[in-house]
């Protein structure tokens, strides 16, 4: 009992016995041993605390940089003391260099994609479309599309962002001030359109494809279906490109119209010439015809002329000359002449000339008619005191000029003279001046009656000279001969009767 009435001791509290006794009242079973943890746990923390400097981090993210000012090393904890969130696919990048330490946060891209009728939300680094298809398991097809913000791109190109909202805000707004701070300008848009077979029946043929395009037109064009003016294409370009969906392509005829003044092209898909101006509204002319005619079929590349039609009368006159003819009279006493004179007349022609866009293109003799018709003079002469060819030797010697020549014969006859501007031919005319023989008409061609003379025959003219039979004519008959002259002389010939020489050939 001693030791009761002894006075006891006042308990004494320490760290230790106060954190045991806590631990205790919590209800854990060791309560020394976790007591040891805890204890360790803030001797680490002093330590950490005493050994670890104070540090500054710059925590790059957003296009903003921020510096921290700690003891810590975590990520975490210098993202959370720079008030950055990291989001799903993001990467932190820690770079230290000789002035600090840069904590640099590496954005993911946010995506929205759609296909298949589905759309799926992600976030990727990926530098490429096709990396981020692949992150989705997005297999795509030969002829498939891919848009990016609604652009067809190739699967190969860049994710690039849409873009950001302040360039399309007024400056100072505070939308686009927060567009500016380097906030996310939105998701990337990618569509993957799937290819959709369908049928084209082209000038006959029937051809299969498939497209990735929205409309009729683009996938005919992406098949290389060559779409021109005038073209029918059925159901429309516009119309919306289905799976199945059957095309009937007719391609239009080119044709080149010429009208007076001017020329058009049509394209049409009508059969006739007459068919296509029609339906340009083409109205022919009444004084017009076409070439080819209206019946006539459409051709790949075909030219069709209106040709305009017209048509006048033109009196056209010729003034005639007469010319002088000799003729035989047998009433006329020896030696003697008599002379009918004649006049000049004029020949009226009419013609009908056609022209086609006023190009004459056809003529017409429609009448002919003299008004006077001319008359030529006519020369007479004696045929009385003709004698027939007499031999050298009958009394008369030939002149000392045909010494050395063989004179066959003597024959009187009747000579008179002509040149080329006399023939009655137009100096325009092939033949002007040109003998029955084909020689030129000149001093020493004489014209001759051949029943009488034969061409050829050579023979002296007294005053005249030698001259050679070469050429006939319509008023040379019996013993009648014509004296040729060229033009631009003046024949001293005076038509009368004369005893000329006949040579030996």
């Amino acid at each position: 009992m001693a030791d009761d009435d002894a006075p006891r001791k006042a308990p004494t509290f320490t760290l230790a016995s106060l954190l045991l006794r806590a631990l205790t009242l919590l209800g854990y079973r060791r309560p020394r041993i976790h007591l040891a943890i805890l204890l360790a746990l803030a001797v680490i923390s002093l330590l950490a605390f005493a050994v670890l400097p104070v540090r500054e981090v710059t925590v790059a993210a957003d296009g903003t940089e921020i510096t921290v000012t700690t003891r810590a090393d975590s990520d975490e904890v210098l993202l959370r003391l720079a008030d950055v969130e990291l989001l799903p696919g993001d990467r932190v990048k820690r770079t230290q260099y000789a002035g600090g330490e840069v904590l640099a946060v590496e954005r993911a891209t946010p995506v929205v994609l759609e296909v298949d009728g589905r759309l799926l939300g992600l976030r990727t680094r990926s530098a490429t479309i096709a990396g981020a298809l692949a992150e989705a398991n997005v297999k795509l097809g030969p002829r498939d599309s891919v848009l990016q913000n609604d652009v067809f791109v190739s699967p190969y190109d860049a994710i690039r962002p849409p873009p950001r909202l302040a360039a399309l805000l007024p400056v100072g707004s505070a939308d686009s001030s927060d567009a500016a701070s380097g906030t996310e300008s939105g998701p990337v848009s990618i569509e993957v359109r799937r290819a959709v077979p369908f049928t084209v029946h082209e000038d006959g043929q029937t051809l299969h494809f498939e497209s990735s395009r929205t409309t009729v037109g683009l996938g005919l064009k992406e098949a290389g279906v060559q779409l021109g003016p005038g073209d029918s294409v059925q159901p429309s370009p516009a119309t919306e490109l289905a799976a199945g969906l059957e095309i009937h392509v007719e391609h239009a005829e080119a044709v080149t119209v010429t009208l007076p003044g001017s020329k058009i092209v049509l394209y049409t898909l009508t059969d006739t010439v007459g068919e296509a101006l029609a339906e340009a509204g083409i109205a022919l002319p009444e004084d017009s015809r076409l070439e080819p005619p209206a019946e006539t079929a459409i051709t790949a590349g075909m030219f069709v002329h209106v040709i305009r039609v017209s048509e006048e009368l033109l009196l056209e006159e010729e003034y005639l000359e007469s010319s002088t003819v000799y003729k035989p009279d047998s009433s006329l006493p020896p030696g003697e002449t008599r002379r009918v004179e004649g006049y000049d007349g004029v020949l009226y022609r009419q013609y009908r000339i056609l022209y086609e866009n006023d190009v004459a293109v056809a003529w017409e003799l429609v009448e002919e008619w003299y008004q006077p018709e001319p008359a030529d003079t006519v020369v007479y002469y004696s045929t009385a005191t003709e004698s027939a060819p007499s031999e050298i030797g009958g009394g008369m010697e030939p002149p000392a000029s045909l010494e050395g020549y063989e004179v066959l014969r003597t024959m009187r006859v009747y000579a008179t003279w002509y040149c080329p501007a006399s023939a009655g031919r137009s100096p325009t005319d092939p033949w002007y001046g040109i003998t029955a023989t084909g020689v030129p008409v000149t001093q020493g061609i004489v014209a001759v009656d051949p029943n009488v003379i034969p061409l050829g025959t050579r023979m002296y003219i007294p005053g005249y000279g030698f001259g050679v039979a070469a050429d006939t004519g319509g008023g040379i008959s019996g013993n009648m001969i014509d004296l040729g002259y060229p033009d631009g002389v003046i024949p001293d010939w005076i038509s009368h009767w004369v005893d000329i020489y006949i040579l030996a050939p």
